[in-house]
């Protein structure tokens, strides 16, 4: 009666384990939205790897401007190559601004997934806004996307540190920004 007993509190442990690890990105989201909510920087920046959202967003807008470059070269555009000089000059200033935690807060208030003007999520009052709807799907066990519903929005993703805890660590742009660059 013992084993029985034992095996019964072991397979219920199990179950709320797993429901617990489950539902950990959406314990998550909610902390995130809550500091979103609250405007506090350091809380958003406990959930956010900007290193790594950075690269990400770079990176993207480096294929970005390499696919804009082989269509200029196409065209046989002379000028084609300054401009890819100058965007290059340019892009790592404007997303160390647009990549900060009232970046974030302007990206994820609005759903969009693009580089979001920091000044317009202090502008917007909490509360008078309408509050995105989600979508969280994992892609594997140490990362989901979480996309704004009805839309054909980019994903923010999402990767697990440690057990329970996740932070925003890449976007993906939306399609039709990125058409072409795969």
């Amino acid at each position: 009666m013992n084993l029985k007993r034992a095996l019964t509190v072991s397979a219920i442990a199990v179950g709320l384990l797993a429901v617990a690890e489950y539902g950990s990105p959406y314990w998550e989201l909610q902390r995130m939205r809550s500091a979103i909510e609250a405007r506090d920087a350091d809380a958003i920046s406990e959930h956010v790897d900007f290193p790594s959202l950075r690269e990400s967003v770079k990176g993207q807008m480096m294929a970005m401007i390499g696919n804009e470059m082989a269509k200029e070269e196409a065209n046989k555009n002379p000028f084609a190559s300054l401009g890819q000089a100058m965007a290059v000059a340019l892009i790592n200033p404007m997303i160390d601004a647009a990549v900060s935690p009232a970046g974030v807060i302007a990206m994820i208030e609005s759903g969009k997934t693009g580089l979001a003007k920091p000044g317009n999520a202090a502008s917007s009052t909490p509360g008078h806004g309408e509050k995105v709807d989600y979508s969280v799907s994992y892609r594997s066990w140490d990362k989901v996307a979480v996309t704004k519903k009805g839309a054909a929005a980019g994903s923010f993703i999402f990767r697990r540190y440690g057990i329970w805890n996740w932070k925003l660590s890449a976007i993906e742009f939306p399609p039709h920004l990125t058409a072409g660059n795969h």
